[in-house]
């Protein structure tokens, strides 16, 4: 994980302990802890697509993907490393750090999703969030359908980092 604010982390669970305690969660996902790639913009943290040059300053609205986890109760414990604009499959990162295997740190993680594989098969979370196509974390144990992910072009890509065949989904 490269940025997490543990104050809203708690506030967050303590809501979703409350909801369920009084028998209304918001769905099956209240409570349910989810890394979210670097990629994807949530607030407050900034979104660096695992670079130094991009992601400056906090965002100021979540990506469509993280409003709906967030409205249907997700925990969302920060932001998860990956490779440099997710260009290989290693997780090797110069500005956020390498993201090790868990089972081995001497093997990578697999996939440009290296932390939310990582975060998975850590325990830290029991789903990353991932795009379409975007989630290879063999070499950690995780299956590659193991993640929260929706049919492409059912959910809008809004507020994540354009990437071949973002074109063909709407902005919403």
């Amino acid at each position: 994980m490269i940025a997490v604010d543990r104050a809203d982390v708690m506030k967050q669970a303590r809501e979703a302990t409350e909801r369920i305690k009084a028998g209304r969660p918001l769905s099956i996902f209240d409570g349910v802890p989810v890394a979210v790639k670097d990629e994807v913009d949530m607030m407050p943290y900034p979104t660096t697509v695992g670079t130094s040059f991009l992601g400056k300053s906090p965002v100021t609205e979540d990506a469509t993907i993280v409003a709906r986890m967030r409205a249907a109760g997700a925990l969302l414990i920060g932001k998860a490393n990956m490779h440099e604009i997710g260009i290989n499959v290693t997780g090797l990162n110069p500005h956020h750090g390498t993201t090790r295997n868990p089972y081995n740190t001497n093997h990578f993680t697999g996939g440009s999703s290296s932390g939310s594989a990582t975060a998975v098969a850590a325990g830290l979370a029991p789903l990353p969030s991932a795009r379409t196509g975007r989630l290879d974390p063999h070499p950690c144990g995780i299956l590659r359908s193991l993640r929260i992910e929706s049919t492409f072009g059912r959910v809008s890509e809004h507020g994540a980092a354009p990437y071949a065949g973002a074109s063909l989904i709407s902005d919403r």
